[in-house]
């Protein structure tokens, strides 16, 4: 369900590329010397948009870093962290954790339950730090689960549920800026679930497998997606953005249709042939 919140390439410039692929290595960085170097394997973009957007926010020291890696073993990297950086890695940590242990239980899939093992001491830490953002992951899933279990195909309950474990990350203090965003993450959160459920659809269908969006006639998703988007992005313009407001709109505006857009081309010139 994760991997949409991503910028777009092409419309960033070289700096701005730097800043981001920055933002990432130091995201990764961190979760080894934090979280421990297995909690790397969780790494997401997702996570990222939201280190952008709260550094952007409250501002904060920056350290810069510069190393080689295992994906990157020929050359040094440069990267970048702030404190947000080491609240999102135990975000990620969290996500990575539940995500595990729902494909266990849903699936069964061996590699999830050892991957989710793995995970567990550093999920403590993380429930140690951040309870009420782990508290609302876990229950969020869980009503995900729910819905899943009970076979009930409302996509709008679904929607909010991933909704408000979204808002929960984007919220990490109480202040001013609260509700614009937890209506970012929220708005967002719910986006996220629907295109994943859209592109998901066919495959899902064919292996009578669970998708809310079975219960609707007409499956089109892309007007419903679009209000979401620009609702998260009307969150966003009420926020003090210090820095990099360029990259987090590129994110908002159409990094996160870069997969959307993809598999609506191959629909359509499969339908072509």
């Amino acid at each position: 369900m994760f991997g949409y919140v991503t910028a777009d390439p092409t419309q960033l410039s070289p700096e701005e590329q730097a800043r981001y692929s920055g933002c990432y290595c130091g995201l990764c960085r961190r979760l080894g010397k934090l979280c421990g170097q297995r909690t790397r394997l969780t790494l997401t973009y997702d996570i990222t948009f939201l280190i952008l957007v709260l550094n952007a926010v409250y501002g904060g020291q920056e350290r810069e870093t510069s190393r080689r890696c295992l994906p990157h073993p020929l050359k040094k990297h440069p990267g970048w962290y702030s404190e947000w950086t080491d609240y999102g890695a135990w975000m990620n940590v969290a996500l990575g954790y539940y995500k595990c242990l729902d494909d266990w239980q849903d699936d069964h899939k061996l590699s999830a339950r050892l991957a989710a093992a793995a995970l567990h001491r550093p999920l403590r830490r993380a429930e140690q730090r951040y309870p009420r953002q782990c508290a609302v992951i876990r229950r969020e899933l869980d009503t995900l689960s729910a819905l899943e279990r009970e076979g009930i195909n409302d996509p709008d309950k679904a929607a909010a549920s991933f909704g408000r474990l979204m808002a929960a990350l984007f919220v990490q203090k109480e202040d001013e800026y609260a509700r614009a965003l937890g209506q970012l993450g929220y708005f967002l959160g719910e986006f996220i679930y629907l295109v994943d459920a859209r592109l998901d659809l066919a495959d899902d269908l064919k292996n009578e497998a669970y998708n809310p969006l079975t219960s609707l006639t007409n499956p089109d998703m892309e007007p419903v997606l679009t209000m979401l988007l620009s609702r998260a992005a009307e969150a966003a313009e009420r926020l003090p953005l210090q820095t990099d407001a360029h990259l987090i709109y590129n994110i908002l505006y159409a990094g996160v249709w870069l997969k959307y857009q993809s598999w609506k081309a191959k629909r359509e010139d499969e339908h072509n042939v």
